[in-house]
């Protein structure tokens, strides 16, 4: 696997017994008990190392130029290399262990709460990610043969999680697909003055992603938003590189200078099995880059996972009781 160096890594590799068990320990299934397996995850997640603790709290708090943190060497499922990747990217029926899910709810639940959508893979809070034959030329997960534009994960939500998680379970075979990330920190120094003072005002609409609906993939069929919020000196970020458009001229302008600068500042990291990227989705946009499938069963899988520092705040759009957000668009 390779990577930027300054992205912050916690390696994992060097796990004993007794860390590795509380991954590799069976419990319930997260797919049939999936409150008790979320209590029991954020349980064992208290008993991990001091250093993967303070990391993940870390990052929680102050975030990170990047806005990203990976995990490298996290444990995957026995024998997991014999079961196919998912070619419909639903849940897979050949995958008997929970050995990633537990991996994801463990660290997610260090930064908050997972949730899901339910316009997302059925609502599961753990999703495949892998390529799908009718979608090479998608700006959607499931492509491939195009690169995947800059986006904030759903941005266009009212609900939008604050962290994404992303763990490899299989890599592309030829081991070129990266997945890109860049960050509102490292770009903003490359804005004018007066690009910052439009892109802090509401004149930009952003569009409904191809996964909720919008299959036509319509620009600017969102809401209306600034696409910097927050601190002047340290905003937070609004951007869909492929659905948001502008409302005037000047806006438009200021647009294509953030293009600009997040094409210039944006770094890949090709993840490698058993590594898991957590995503800053308020600082940080990601895109993936092009690969070529072979759809033999052994083809890229990743795992996805969304995360909310509160919970609370979609109760209106949630049943009692559960994580899937059921907001209509």
């Amino acid at each position: 696997m390779s990577f930027p160096s300054s992205i912050q890594v916690l390696d994992c590799r060097g796990f004993d017994e007794i860390t590795l068990n509380l991954f590799l320990a069976p419990g319930v299934s997260p797919y049939l008990e999936t409150e008790e397996f979320l209590l029991d995850c954020e349980m064992r997640a208290d008993e991990l190392p001091r250093f993967v603790r303070r990391g993940l709290l870390e990052f929680q708090v102050r975030s990170n130029p990047d806005g990203v943190l990976l995990l490298k060497g996290l444990p995957i499922d026995p024998g997991l290399y014999h079961v196919q990747t998912p070619t419909n990217v639903e849940r897979s029926p050949d995958k008997k262990t929970f050995v990633s899910e537990r991996c994801l709810a463990m660290i997610g639940s260090r930064l908050g709460h997972l949730v899901s959508y339910i316009q997302e893979k059925n609502g599961d809070l753990f999703q495949n990610l892998a390529p799908v034959p009718t979608d090479e030329q998608v700006q959607a997960s499931s492509g491939s043969r195009t690169r995947l534009q800059f986006h904030r994960e759903t941005v266009f939500h009212p609900y939008a999680p604050e962290y994404l998680l992303l763990l490899c379970l299989r890599p592309d075979h030829d081991r070129i697909a990266e997945t890109t990330c860049a960050s509102i920190t490292h770009a903003l120094p490359l804005l004018s003055e007066s690009d910052r003072d439009l892109l802090f005002q509401p004149l930009y609409r952003t569009g409904i992603d191809y996964s909720f609906g919008n299959h036509q993939t319509i620009k600017g069929n969102g809401p209306v938003m600034p696409i910097l919020y927050g601190n002047r000196h340290d905003p937070f970020l609004n951007y869909d590189e492929d659905l948001m458009t502008a409302l005037t001229p000047e806006a438009e302008a200021a647009l294509n200078s953030l293009k600009g600068a997040i094409a210039s500042v944006y770094r890949g990291i090709k993840l490698d099995i058993g590594d898991l990227l957590c995503i800053d989705n308020r600082r940080t946009v990601h895109g993936r880059s092009s690969f070529t499938p072979r759809y033999d069963g052994f083809d890229r899988w990743l795992q996805r996972s969304f995360v909310v520092r509160d919970l609370g705040s979609s109760a209106q759009d949630r049943h009692p009781g559960e994580r899937i957000i059921r907001t209509e668009f």
